[in-house]
Parts: C-alpha cells; structure tokens; sequence
C-alpha cells in the first residue's frame, strides 16, 4: 500500500524474515527469544538510510518470518510422524535431536473454538471494510489494489496506507501469538511467555545501552528515521522515536524490577535487591532526556509498586493492609503536585520541568476552563482530541474506519478544527481512538475479545499494566508495541495459564458453541452495518465521484513538469467516455517501454456489458488504436496480459477526468 523504497527495505526483509524463521525452525524455545528480541532492536532497520518513519512494514519481515517458521516446522514434523512413530536410528541424530527438541504440540481444542479465532476474523474483517472503503468496489476491474484519487492530492492506495500502520502491526502480532499457542506441547502457558519475556529483556538490555551511548556521547548515534526526536533533545534506542520509548522503556524496566524483586522475596538474595534498586535509578537517570509519558507513567507505576510492596512487607492484617492502601492511593496525586510544584522554579531544559511549569500554568484555570487548561498542558493533544471528538459524533456508532483519524487530518473538505502541527498523528489515547475508528459497536466487539482472552487467561490484575500507557497514545500503532501489550494482554507476564472459572464453563456443552456464535455474529453484524456506506462510492472510474465531483483517473503518478503525463501501472484501468461527439473519435496511444502479449480496449455501455472489443497495434514507443467508440458505449476499459507502466497525456482527459481521443 505504501511506496517502499526497494534499496532500504528488501535487505532488511529478508535479514528480519531469516532471523525469525530460521530460530523458530530450529526450536520453538530459540525462535520465542528471537522474535522477542528483534521486535526491539529491528524496529528502524529499514530506516537506516535517514528516511522518515512512516511505514507500516518495520517488522513484517520478522513476523512473517517467525509465523512461516512455526507453521512449517509444525508441517513437516507432523508429515514425519511426531509421536506416532519410534524416533530415527542412531544415524539420523540430526533428525532425532530436531524431533526431541520440538515436542507434539497437544491442543485439545478445534481452531475455530480458540479465543483467537474470533480475533483473527475480526481483523480480516476490518482489513476487507478498509479495501472497500478505499478502493470503492474497484475489485470488479481486476484484482489488486486499485490507484484512484481519494483526495485531490492522496491516492486511495496512500488512503489504505494510513489505515494499514496501525491495521498491519495489530494483525501480524496477533497471528503470530495464535500461531505460538497452537504449537503449544502443553495447555499451559508459562514456557511461552516466559521464552517471549526472557528474549523482551535481552532487546530492553540493548536499548538501555543504546541510550546510554546517545545520553553520554551524541543523539545522533543510530537516531536515524526518528523524526523530531533528536531536535526534541531526547534518547530513543532503538525503538520507534521518543513518543514510543517514553512509555516502552518504563514498563519493560518495571517488568525487569518487578521480576527482580520477586526472586529477592522468594530466595533473599541480596543480589536481585542491589539489582532492582540500581536499574531503577539508572531508568530514572535515562528518564532525564525521555518525554513527560515516561514520567506519568514510571513515577505512578512506581508509586503504587512501592505502597505494596511495603505494606506486604510491614503489614500483617489484610484488612489494615487495605485501609492502608486506599489512603496512600489518595496521598500520590498530593505529593506529586508538591513535587511538580517544586520542579517548577528550577530552570533546566528538561522534559520534567517543563511538565512541572505547564502544570502550573494550567492549574489555576483548570475549574473555570478545563479545555484551556489542557492547551496550557499540551496544544497538540487539546486539538487532536478536539478533532477526535468531532470524527466521534459524525458516526457514533460504527465509527470512521479502521486507522481513518490520520486521513481525517489530511482531509482538505473536513469542517472543524485544524491543527497547529506539521505531524500527522493519532488520537490523544488509546480509548478514543477505539470509538473514533470503530465507533461504539465495533469498540464492543473489540473489548469483546479481549475481555475473553482475561478471563480465559486469569490475567485481570496484569491488564492493570497498559492503564496508564494507552491513556497517552494509541499503543498499537507501533509493531514494537503492539507486541508489548499483546504481550501483556494474551499472555501476561506471570504467565498464569487459564482460570479455573473459564475452564469450569468451557467443559460445559454449550459454552464453546455459544463463544464460537458470538466471536463470529458480532464482528459479521458489525460489517453488514457498516458496509451500508459503500453504495454510494462507486466502481472503476465512478469511483468517490460524488465527494469529488469528478470521475477518476486511476493513475499511479499524477501529471507533472514538464510533459505533464499520468503514468499508469498495472493490467486493468477503466474510465469514463467523454460525451462529446467530437472527442470520442481519434486514437489512444500508450506510451511505454514495456511488453505484453496482449493489450486489448473494451467499451461498455451504462451497465458495464460488453458492446465491442479490439486489440491495440504495437509500435515503436508503445500500443496504439484508432477508431471510434460504438453508439451506447459509456466507458472505457483497458486490459493488459501482462503488467504495463505506460502514461497518457493530460489532455487526454477533459476537465471532469473523463478520457478524450
């Protein structure tokens, strides 16, 4: 969907695909850390070269890799008779230690009948709803992704691209968890998170070094492709950019501390003490040159991490231990106002201070104007959220579309606020992006699937962890952190396995069946619903012609100095026939380099049928035809048998873009 430059991206496809599938080949535990480690030092590879990052393929090749990895090593060791049959001789050890190494997976359960099932189709769903509403129903035309004008200056392919940043991270993470559980030799999930963890703390360890070096030495050091990070004075590792950092770094570096301390109560080993205590300073030192998510998210976090972890120290009574907690809750946002308040006076150019002094400047209008208190606080996050409100009420129910915030943003004929900033962003947070996007009844079917992944898994005090992330951003849009709250989510840190609650009424004859009806009926409602608004975009040249008033071109490139050619691509093109007399007799001569066995134009009457077909004639610099267009005839449509890039001059077409000989 979106124009990848090949010199970047196909080298580091294939180094992320070989260093997923390859691992996971070999063994199923090897192939968890991997992937676990390469989701964060992977994530700019394709960046490297300075470009910006805007693409929604960082780490396609690593999943695709690890996914492809796990479905064939499962293939072929069922296909080789996995416990079925007595292991290879002696003289096959290669063969016999690979068999021994990856155990039978043992799922009791048919695939339709998992929690991820359901997720999946939603996703597919969601993936069809976005071709539709952005290549209208162009399908008809040949497969593939149509290339029509969706604004004067966006192309609908550039249109599904926006929606695909957010839509491919969600659905490869997704996948790529299914496909670890259904491999699973046991129901239980501890080695599986536990692996994925083990290789999520080796790519934390990475990044900590990573920014240590930019802290200490220069920003510079492997900052490519982060934007405005670096200018922003702030280390990013290597993850996305500073806006990603500033709340993966906090909960990785929780999940390390909360690990640390554990062993330390278990065992009274003074060594995971030292330990938790020297990274959490040295994370706060790092904090210094983060943005001010790291701060809500790392002092709150630590906050409620030091109030229980003293009073199960201290307290004996759960009762007291209670009352204890609920009064000290109540006690943070006291002493985090006194801190911010203190911090204010300093003059230092830090993100903490300047929260500090924003805080104070916003506090004394909070009562009276809490719309301009937010603006002192934050102008971008006030006008993004003042533009998500008015995207939520145009449709409330079924929402915009999947990743349709951004385009909103870009939409030349959207009435409402505008922004300030340059960047094109997402919702202020994770909850309004879900209404936004996919209005209240798709937030239901979303919240849906993951209420029953907590349930099945016991994990609702471990969801607990992405509260405070996803109130700042929308956390998915990012590969790297779609895995971390998937992560957290499905699988959980703890790894705690099923609930005995959900396991109780999964025994019972009608619960599976009942699950499998609603993971399929609500997602299938919502697109009959939703799908409604598609009869008015039209197909092939017609496509969006009511919203722009003019039919299209389908052009992969728009004219330009200085010949000012439309250049085309691919097998199938379809416009509208001018309706003048005088300009539906002459010729059409494609201009290309390339070669085809085949290049034929058909004329179609109003209702698209068939009414005369001919063959263009090959010539020198191209594919010519003459003629004149048959009486009844309303479109044009050109077929290829093989790709072409060809291109039609501007005054090809009249001024409402339909084509003229």
């Amino acid at each position: 969907m979106e124009p990848v430059p090949a010199q970047s991206f196909y080298p580091s496809f294939f180094l992320q695909f070989a260093f997923g599938f390859f691992p996971q080949f070999y063994q199923r535990k090897w192939g968890r850390i991997f992937t676990g480690l390469g989701v964060f030092i992977f994530l700019r590879l394709p960046y490297m070269s300075g470009l910006p990052m805007v693409g929604s393929y960082q780490l396609v090749g690593l999943f695709l890799g690890a996914i492809l990895g796990i479905w064939c090593r499962e293939v072929i060791l069922v296909l080789l008779g996995r416990n079925e049959t007595s292991l290879p001789k002696q003289s096959e050890q290669i063969l016999t230690d690979w068999m021994i190494r990856n155990p039978t997976g043992k799922s009791i359960l048919p695939i339709w009948y998992s929690t991820y099932f359901g997720f999946v189709l939603f996703l597919f769903i969601l993936t069809v709803l976005c071709l539709f509403q952005y290549q209208g129903l162009g399908l008809v035309t040949g497969l593939g992704i149509q290339e029509y004008l969706y604004f004067p200056s966006l192309s609908s392919r550039e249109a599904m691209g926006l929606s695909c940043k957010i839509l491919v991270p969600i659905s490869f993470v997704v996948l790529y968890l299914f496909s670890e559980e259904r491999s699973m030799p046991t129901p239980s999930k501890d080695s599986l998170s536990e692996q994925i963890r083990f290789g999520i703390f080796l790519g934390l360890g990475i990044n900590l070094l990573m920014m240590t070096i930019q802290s200490l030495w220069s920003l510079d050091f492997f900052s490519e492709g982060t934007l405005e990070s670096v200018s922003a004075g702030r280390t990013t590792g290597l993850l996305q950019d500073s806006g990603s950092a500033s709340w993966v770094l906090p909960v990785l570096s929780l999940l390390w501390i909360t690990k640390l301390i554990t062993n330390w109560r278990k065992s009274k080993e003074r060594l995971s003490l030292a330990l938790a205590i020297v990274s959490f300073l040295f994370v706060t030192w790092l904090g210094l040159k983060q943005g001010k998510a790291f701060w809500v998210v790392w002092t709150i976090s630590n906050a409620i991490g030091i109030i229980h972890l003293t009073t199960d120290l201290w307290i004996i009574s759960i009762t007291k231990k209670r009352i204890i907690r609920v009064a000290l809750y109540f006690f943070i946002p006291v002493l985090g106002f006194l801190t911010l308040y203190g911090l204010s006076f300093l003059q230092k150019d830090l993100a903490l201070v300047e929260l500090s002094k924003r805080t104070m400047t916003a506090f004394p209008v909070w009562k009276s104007d809490p719309y301009l208190a937010l603006k002192r606080m934050d102008l971008v996050r006030a006008e993004l959220l003042t533009i998500c409100v008015e995207g939520i009420k145009n449709n409330l129910w079924l929402g915009n579309g999947i990743g349709s915030f951004p385009l909103a943003m870009l939409d030349p004929f959207r009435i409402g606020t505008k922004t300030s900033s340059i960047l094109i962003d997402f919702p202020p947070n994770f909850y309004l992006w879900l209404v936004h996007d996919l209005g209240i009844l798709g937030a239901v079917v979303f919240l849906f699937y993951i209420g029953v992944f907590l349930w099945e898994r016991g994990l609702w005090k471990q969801a607990s962890l992405l509260l405070i992330p996803l109130f700042f951003g929308v956390q998915f849009q990012n590969s790297d952190g779609a895995f971390l709250c998937f992560y957290l989510i499905l699988l959980g840190e703890k790894g705690t396995g099923y609930s005995q609650s959900f396991d109780k009424f999964r025994k019972t004859i009608w619960f599976s069946p009942l699950l499998l009806i609603l993971s399929v009926g609500l997602p299938l409602n919502y697109a009959l619903f939703y799908s409604q608004r598609f009869w008015d975009s039209g197909i092939g040249s017609e496509f969006r012609k009511n919203q722009l008033k003019e039919y299209q071109t389908a052009a992969t490139l728009p004219p330009g100095s200085p010949n000012y050619e439309y250049e085309f691509h691919g097998k199938v093109w379809e416009w509208k026939l001018s309706e003048f007399g005088s300009a539906r007799t002459g010729r059409i001569f494609l201009e290309t380099t390339n070669k085809s066995p085949l290049v034929e134009v058909l004329f179609l009457n109003s209702d698209r049928t068939t009414i005369k077909q001919e063959l263009f004639s090959e010539v020198r610099q191209g594919y010519v035809w003459s003629g004149e267009c048959p009486k009844g005839a309303s479109y044009i449509r050109l077929k290829s048998r093989s790709k072409l890039e060809f291109r039609l001059p501007r005054s090809g077409f009249d001024g409402n873009n339909r084509i003229q000989f």
